[in-house]
């Protein structure tokens, strides 16, 4: 029997079980008909839209592919629903970015529910064996006050496992008022991580994968001298579990109180509370100029500054925190959307190099899934990576129409790293308002002097952005700096496939930085 008859009677195997199980709970699954299961030819599913392009071109007539995660959705937060449940369920492959891209809920869904015996390809990582460039992740942007995170650094000698996650618990806080940690959605949704308002129980924790971390929002409500304990330990249960309390000085200056004057003041910069399982302690990660240092969490006060109090939004949603209106202490999340992510750039796509790796494996293990389709498989993947070749040039020649000093790319996602180390442009910074937040006059005005200070033509906003573009908008009218449309992780109404997102891509980078564009893509 072929590849294809295996796995066809495996998947088989799985859907009459889900199929029996639904009929006893009297649920109607769309697809457990014969029909469903009558096509004979492979089934793709992605977790993204590009990556079903990209599967697509390969796979032609030969298999159908399909995305589970929607055009315009973020692929940082998807969560999976239970038709994605059933899709998977049918795959006889399964290709995700990885490299902490996905929420980690998707990618633990997909190897649940996979038949046995089908694959799930890592694409980021298996194309790295194809040449594709890896890079480290870049965050750059200038903050008023410290942006305060969540890490975990894992045991060198723990294995590496993509569904083995890190508990973070906070198991006390002390001082004066309520502390709130929090995550904000990509289009402003709030999620309670920590709350203190009612003491703490086994609801103030959150999960993180193996080396990862993860941006946080912070609310105070009266300011003062602020204790958190937390706890972290393994969610199977398992190892060590890790203690330590931060102290926050909130709205006072921290050198002012005795018990802390010989701590050190972290008051700006990118800081993240860290499970060091590989020293065995909660620790401190800074940001320094000679590298990232961790600082016993004794050793250090974190400052919360008075200018950092701020109205809580109108949003209902935000109600968990204090009434509407209300003035608190906010350390800002500094990027929209829930962001977990671990040292690597995820996004290798922006470089068309990468794309093109990422084509050769799917067109590998489509010809081990389907060997009779060899022919159609290899001849489609030539075609395609052919084709990347040209779209490869016309980013190419669209950065270096653009004059030298203008090559500086201002963005609200740290997602161009591999456009700017492929194509000769700089990260100048990501530029975001504070996530949850109704902008202040004010507010623009300080975001119209950062665009002002980094003396740059225009800032490049995606089109999932929110209200951030309208913030930026306003910002940038004030700064005489345009906002010019760029495109990540997603597809929009008009720009539906790869080629066309880099090319659009190009057009944009070229039209607002003063070169030349080639074409209209970015105004379909």
């Amino acid at each position: 029997m072929t590849v294809r008859g295996n796995r066809a009677v495996a998947r088989r195997a799985l859907i009459a079980c889900v199929a029996a199980a639904a009929l006893a709970a009297g649920i109607v699954l769309p697809g457990t008909t014969s029909g469903a299961g009558g096509d004979p030819r492979p089934r793709v599913i992605t977790t993204t839209g590009i990556l079903a392009d990209l599967a697509r071109n390969v796979a032609g007539d030969d298999a159908v592919v399909t995305s589970l995660v929607p055009d315009g959705a973020d692929p940082h937060s998807f969560e999976p629903s239970p038709r994605a449940a059933r899709d998977i369920a049918y795959a006889d492959l399964a290709l995700s970015n990885y490299l902490m891209l996905e929420e980690q809920s998707l990618i633990r869904t997909i190897d649940a529910n996979l038949a046995p015996g089908v694959d799930h390809l890592a694409l980021a990582e298996e194309a790295s064996t194809r040449g594709a460039e890896i890079i480290p992740l870049v965050e750059n942007r200038s903050l008023e006050s410290v942006w305060l995170g969540l890490r975990v650094i894992e045991d060198p000698s723990a294995p590496k496992d993509r569904a083995a996650q890190t508990r973070l618990r906070m198991t006390d806080a002390a001082g004066p008022g309520a502390l709130h940690g929090y995550v904000t959605g990509t289009f402003g949704q709030p999620q309670s991580l920590f709350d203190s308002s009612d003491g703490t129980d086994d609801s103030d924790e959150t999960l993180l994968p193996q080396d990862a971390h993860t941006h946080v929002s912070w609310a105070f409500t009266e300011a003062g001298v602020q204790r958190m304990t937390l706890e972290a330990s393994r969610a199977e249960g398992s190892g060590p579990r890790l203690r330590g309390t931060v102290v926050l000085a909130v709205g006072t200056d921290p050198h002012s109180i005795p018990e802390l004057k010989d701590r050190r003041v972290i008051d700006a910069g990118h800081a993240d509370i860290t499970a060091d399982f590989a020293d065995g302690r909660l620790a401190l990660r800074v940001d320094s100029p000679d590298g990232p240092q961790l600082l016993g969490l004794d050793e250090v006060v974190i400052h919360v500054p008075p200018r950092s109090l701020l109205p809580v939004p109108s949003d209902p949603a935000f109600r968990f925190i204090a009434k509407p209106g209300s003035d608190v202490y906010q350390l800002p999340q500094a990027v929209l959307g829930r962001h977990v992510h671990g040292e690597i750039d995820p996004h290798l796509w922006q470089d068309v190099t990468n794309a093109q790796a990422y084509v050769e494996v799917i067109r590998d293990h489509l010809i081990e899934l389907d060997p009779e389709h060899r022919t159609g498989y290899s001849q489609r993947a030539a075609d395609y990576l052919r084709e990347l070749d040209s779209v490869d040039a016309y980013m190419t020649a669209a950065i270096e129409s653009i004059p030298e000093e203008h090559r500086d790319l201002v963005t609200t996602h740290d997602a161009y790293g591999y456009l700017a180390s492929r194509y000769g442009m700089e990260i100048a910074g990501t530029v975001s308002p504070s996530p949850g937040q109704e902008p202040s006059i004010a507010d623009r005005r300080r975001l119209a002097n950062t665009l002002r200070d980094l003396k740059v033509p225009a800032v490049f906003v995606e089109g999932t952005a929110g209200r951030t573009a309208d913030s930026l908008r306003d910002a940038a009218q004030l700064a005489d700096v345009q906002v010019c449309s760029i495109w990540g992780d997603s597809f929009t109404r008009h720009v539906t496939d790869y080629a066309t997102l880099i090319r659009a891509n190009a057009d944009s980078l070229a039209r607002c930085l003063g070169g030349t564009p080639a074409g209209r893509h970015d105004r379909l």
